[in-house]
């Protein structure tokens, strides 16, 4: 089995099921996927898409910080979105958090996501 250092921060949800929050295997950082849900396991926040992305991103920028790693350093995310209309929305709030040269990315359209919440996000990240 491989040799994974287990992310863990009560800045961002703390799993309650079998999941960690990120995973690192040498320079590589794997993130779960993040809804917009308030970190302490309260449930989606309220306020609609752009608060629900904001706090998805904010919950990946703590996991990434505990990993010691920032937006900077991530190569890939993936979206997951339930209204794939809002992609412009997305892409628009999302650019407040990263910066050229831009990751990749994978924006998916689902059909439900848990806790009625609109859209996921997950990241990879290389930290040197």
């Amino acid at each position: 089995m491989a040799d994974f250092d287990v992310i863990l921060t009560e800045e961002a949800p703390v799993p309650t099921s079998g999941y960690s929050q990120a995973l690192r295997w040498g320079n590589l950082v794997m993130t779960s996927g993040y809804l917009g849900t308030h970190p302490d396991g309260s449930g989606v926040v309220k306020g609609g898409f752009e608060a629900e992305l904001r706090q998805a991103l904010d919950n990946i920028t703590a996991v990434l910080s505990e990993a010691g790693c920032t937006w900077a350093d991530v190569i890939r995310i993936n979206v997951s979105l339930i209204d794939v209309t809002r992609f412009a929305e997305m892409d628009r709030i999302y650019r407040d958090y990263v910066s050229p040269p831009y990751p990749t990315r994978n924006t998916i359209g689902v059909k439900e996501l848990w806790g009625g919440a609109q859209i996921g996000v997950d990241v990879w990240a290389v930290k040197e």
